[in-house]
């Protein structure tokens, strides 16, 4: 309601333009009709007292004379033929000759305003009705003079009715061209109107623009010099609306991708509780979506009623709030969390809000856990060989020695512990050494013939394997290339099929295969042993795990030789993993980048 009640500026400009056009011309034509009339009018006047005068020197003769019929006759003619009235008048006011009616039987006209100037001694005028004739008369009459002395008077008259229709007819013209000024007035009023709106109607256009945020189009810098000039203004002011929205795009959008990358979740929410911004990474804690998350008040957005408290104690309260926290995923997976809460102030002018972090120490525990099962076990795997060393030597020490049978038993005994410590040592150090190399991005990988490798890996194990009448069956097409460390793979190769060799019955025959597939190249050890129980399957590359740790640690395992292939893989940008089935053996399936995949 507000926008109809205002006009347009061109309706401003117009109408007052018009009027004042139309007053001007009015006052014009007025003006000009008057002065028309009066300029008319003075010129009949004039005309009639130069008849007057023509007539003078006959008629004053005719009236000396007193020749009354004569100056009857001669009055009639010259008024005839001048189309004028004539009358004279002697200084009575009675009437001598008329050229258009009889003398005798009109009133004296002493009193009328022109004889009396007349008969003053000055040329005078009238304008009035005629009751003689019926019609509107200019009267003009002269003093007759004879020896300084006025002897008569002689009037000219002429009727106003064809005067007054030539003043008419003038003033019609007068009217007509009014009128069709006027016209060209008005369109001349809407075309300057219109050239004054329309720049500020474009401007308008253009600040409309500005509002709905297209900026790059400026608005032309044409008309008076002041439009110009606002024109001017008004781009200037787009152009630096539009180097600072873009550059507040910019930071938004950098902090938004700093936002939705960051690690740690991130929750705001404002004094209602509603949530206004959620992260990946808080959304995967929670197991929601961050768009449908938004604007969603916390008790529908957030099932973990210990966050929920968090957050409203950190709206209410004014410190940082800190709390630890057992967060649920969607795949039901526990996450321990570190929850932090700080308070924000005026969020969008909907009071005070909060800023939530999580920070997901799910990793950070296990791997403690980790680095504790990883203390204990070496502290374990190395006592044990240790104990043996030393309680033996304590033996020897105590008169063992003197025994050669016992002394050569102990030597053994400790010879073989020295070689299991040893053999610990060593799958460490390999270990380290290859995390340490492959976290610096340092083992180099060729593309090379695969089958080669897989051959120098069958041939190391060949013996033992011949020892426990095993055949060891290598399959693969010679063409086959990959990205490999020839020594590296060689060693995990090694571990799988000498793993093979340890925990299957005798006799039993061990596959290699290799073959590529689904942009993959796959590296598979079958054997035909007891195979793994399903419940050790996710723990089998851990650091000394052992399935049936006695059996392990009597046929000399350190429990890091699948951690070593574990890690080899990897470093080789591939995956390991098992399959098997008790009582019909285990596989291990080495999953490497194609060849055409350069790493």
């Amino acid at each position: 309601m507000a926008a109809s009640s205002h006009r347009r500026l061109v309706w401003y400009l117009y109408p007052s333009h018009v009027l004042i056009a139309l007053a001007a011309l009015l006052a014009v034509s007025w003006l000009a009709g008057s002065s028309v009339r009066g300029f008319y009018l003075q010129q009949v006047e004039l005309d009639l007292e130069a008849r007057a005068v023509l007539l003078h020197g006959k008629v004053a003769e005719l009236v000396r004379a007193a020749q009354l019929e004569s100056l009857q006759s001669y009055c009639r003619e010259a008024g005839r033929a001048s189309g004028t009235r004539l009358t004279v008048v002697a200084p009575s006011g009675l009437v001598l000759a008329d050229s258009e009616q009889e003398p005798a039987a009109m009133e004296n006209h002493g009193g009328r305003p022109e004889i009396i100037a007349a008969l003053a001694g000055r040329s005078g005028g009238d304008r009035r009705f005629s009751s003689s004739v019926q019609y509107d008369t200019m009267y003009v009459a002269i003093p007759l003079m004879q020896e300084g002395q006025v002897v008569g008077v002689l009037r000219t008259a002429i009727a106003l009715t064809a005067v007054n229709e030539a003043l008419a007819e003038i003033l019609r013209q007068i009217a007509l061209s009014g009128l069709l000024i006027a016209l060209l007035v008005i369109m001349l009023a809407w075309l300057v109107a219109r050239h004054l709106s329309r720049p500020l109607e474009e401007m308008k256009a253009g600040a409309e623009r500005f509002a709905a945020g297209e900026l790059s189009g400026g608005i032309t810098e044409d008309g008076p010099e002041e439009v110009v000039a606002l024109a001017r203004a008004m781009n200037r002011m787009a152009g630096q609306l539009d180097r600072r929205l873009r550059t507040i795009e910019r930071q938004r959008g950098q902090l938004q991708t700093v936002f939705c990358s960051m690690v740690d979740g991130v929750i705001t929410v404002d004094g209602p509780e509603r949530v206004v911004e959620i992260n990946q990474a808080a959304a995967d804690l929670l197991g929601v979506q961050p768009e449908r998350t938004k604007g969603k008040n916390i008790e529908v957005a957030i099932r973990n009623s210990a966050l929920k408290q968090l957050i409203r104690q950190t709206l209410t309260g004014g410190e940082p709030v800190e709390s630890d926290l057992t967060l649920l995923g969607p795949q039901g997976r526990e996450h321990f969390c570190r929850v932090q809460g700080n308070r924000l102030a005026d969020l969008d002018d909907r009071g005070h809000g909060a800023v939530v972090v999580i920070s997901d120490l799910t990793r950070l525990r296990r791997l403690e856990s980790l680095r504790r099962d990883f203390v204990a076990n070496v502290s374990h795997e190395l006592k044990t060989p240790i104990t043996s060393i030393e309680g033996f030597a304590e033996t020897l020490l105590d008169g063992a020695l003197e025994e050669p049978e016992g002394a050569r038993r102990f030597t053994g005994i400790i010879l073989q512990q020295s070689r299991r410590l040893h053999a610990i040592v060593e799958d460490l150090l390999t270990l380290s050494r290859i995390e340490q190399e492959d976290r610096r991005r340092e083992i180099p990988l060729q593309e090379l013939p695969l089958l080669e490798t897989l051959q120098a890996a069958v041939q190391v194990c060949r013996e033992r394997a011949a020892a426990r009448e095993m055949a060891l069956a290598l399959h693969g097409p010679e063409k086959l290339r990959a990205w490999i460390n020839p020594a590296l793979l060689e060693q995990a190769l090694v571990n799988l099929i000498d793993n093979a060799i340890k925990y299957s019955p005798p006799g039993r025959p061990i596959t290699i295969e290799a073959r590529s597939g689904e942009g993959e190249i796959m590296i598979m050890v079958r054997d035909r042993g007891p195979g793994i129980p399903a419940a050790a399957l996710p723990r089998l590359f851990e650091r000394f795990y052992r399935v049936d740790k006695a059996r392990s640690t009597r046929m000399g395992g350190t429990g890091l030789g699948l951690a070593i292939v574990k890690h080899i893989v990897q470093a080789h940008r591939g995956r390991v993993e098992v399959s098997s089935e008790p009582g019909q053996g285990t596989v291990f399936t080495i999953y490497l980048p194609d060849s055409a995949d350069t790493p």
